[in-house]
């Protein structure tokens, strides 16, 4: 997920990664322990939704389960069904994309990162 970024992969690292067009996402690291777990605090510092950095957190488990790796993923702290909504179908485009490499398949390019910001 995104263009390009600067990312420190620390608690209290900062990131800030351009995810498509001119959207910019970037926050801090709360927890980094690799493989299994991964919290970061979330938010835009441009694009149209009303969620600015570091006033939403990520977290991410890896757990591995008989046929591969179950990946959870936990949004919280969006400031409406709006903007759930609309990062709910962000992370999931992102992951379908995810899983199919992971798979050994090759997503492509993504046709999300031509679009201009709205």
């Amino acid at each position: 997920m995104g263009a390009d970024g600067v990312f420190s992969f620390e608690a209290g690292g900062a990131y800030r990664t351009r995810v498509t067009g001119e959207y910019v996402a970037s926050g801090r690291f709360l927890t980094v322990d690799p493989p299994k777990r991964l919290v970061f605090t979330w938010g835009w510092e441009t694009g149209a939704m009303p969620v600015p950095p570091g006033s939403s957190t990520v977290e991410i488990t890896l757990e591995p389960v008989a046929d591969g790796t179950l990946l959870r993923l936990v949004h919280s702290g969006l400031p409406s069904p709006e903007a759930c909504a609309a990062h709910g179908e962000g992370w999931q485009h992102y992951i379908d994309r995810l899983a199919l490499r992971a798979e050994g398949g090759d997503p492509g390019s993504d046709a999300w990162m031509q679009q201009p910001a709205q």
